[in-house]
């Protein structure tokens, strides 16, 4: 299917992988029994400082502001569903590398890794899950990109897939910036290198395009919100951790392509919508609609996947 196709599939309604309105609207109403005066007395820990060496000097551990760190650590137990364990690969995949390596604040961290074919001059993509996600949810959108011979690296996050630590939005943002960080070391160059990643992973994509300073080739953002207060409806005031993408669509001007399905009852099409139209004006840009609930038959979403490198190439030869 080539650029500006549609990919049908029929509808899917997604429970608890994600981010769930029903246990955002849930925690609002821990809120009106009266939870919020306990979740006002629970302290995040303060975040620790990224030390910048030599080989990570373009990339940034976003600090976490003075008023997101007050409360919230119960909201974040309604927002963060990691899964424990790494899963197990797409069938049929080829072999891979398990890295493992230190993040910006000394967090263990790990990723897959398929180098693909070096000779081709395809770009590496960087890919991003989803949240109650793990390394076996992203081959389940990067498979048709692996077994096309796109390089790919999937990145895990402090917290997922058997890692230790808790997520946070600085703690997931520092994590990207070293998944970026690895790539340079496998030597990859940022202008070498897509930014993609589906739902929560979508939103981690677009902060990590900026936090690295928009020097990446670009960006493909699936099935995204524009912010979790946005998500989270009478508890918005309550999020310790926002993931603000409106405000970061407005000032992105790196090639981007968003992916959005019209049945997705988890985050509505609307918000991809929102967030394309925000893209200024100069920004090359696609859209691509797939008929489509928020995360079910995965070979169509690896399709939509390679479809939207395709359009990517098209867009920086513009």
């Amino acid at each position: 299917m080539g650029p500006g196709g549609k990919i049908m599939m029929p509808q899917f309604v997604w429970g608890m992988h994600g981010i769930t309105q029903r246990a955002l609207q849930t925690l609002g109403a821990f809120i009106l029994a009266g939870v919020s005066a306990i979740a006002v007395l629970t302290i995040a820990p303060e975040p620790v400082a990224a030390q910048t060496t030599e080989e990570s000097a373009t990339v940034y551990a976003p600090p976490l502001p003075a008023d997101e760190r007050r409360c919230c650590g119960i909201s974040r137990l309604f927002v963060y569903q990691p899964k424990p364990t790494p899963g197990q690969p797409w069938p049929g995949l080829p072999p891979f590398q398990t890295l493992r390596y230190t993040g910006l604040d000394g967090q263990p961290l790990a990723a897959w890794y398929w180098p693909g074919n070096r000779a081709s001059e395809s770009p590496l993509t960087v890919f991003f899950h989803g949240n109650a996600g793990n390394f076996e949810d992203s081959t389940r959108y990067t498979a048709g990109l692996i077994a096309a011979g796109y390089p790919v690296l999937l990145p895990e996050y402090r917290g997922y897939g058997g890692l230790p630590g808790q997520p946070t939005e600085a703690g997931l943002r520092s994590d990207a910036q070293a998944a970026l960080r690895l790539a340079q070391q496998l030597g990859w160059a940022p202008k070498q290198t897509i930014i993609a990643g589906h739902s929560l992973g979508g939103a981690l994509a677009l902060h990590a395009l900026h936090d690295q300073g928009q020097i990446a080739r670009g960006a493909i953002i699936m099935s995204t919100f524009t912010s979790l207060p946005d998500m989270a409806g009478v508890a918005r005031w309550l999020m310790a951790d926002r993931f603000d993408n409106l405000s970061l669509a407005r000032r992105t001007v790196t090639p981007v392509v968003w992916v959005h399905g019209t049945m997705d009852r988890l985050i509505a099409n609307k918000h991809g919508h929102r967030l394309f139209a925000a893209l200024p004006e100069k920004t090359p840009k696609a859209f691509l609609t797939i008929e489509a609930g928020h995360a079910d038959r995965h070979s169509v979403y690896q399709e939509a996947m390679v479809n939207a490198m395709v359009w990517h190439q098209a867009l920086t030869k513009r």
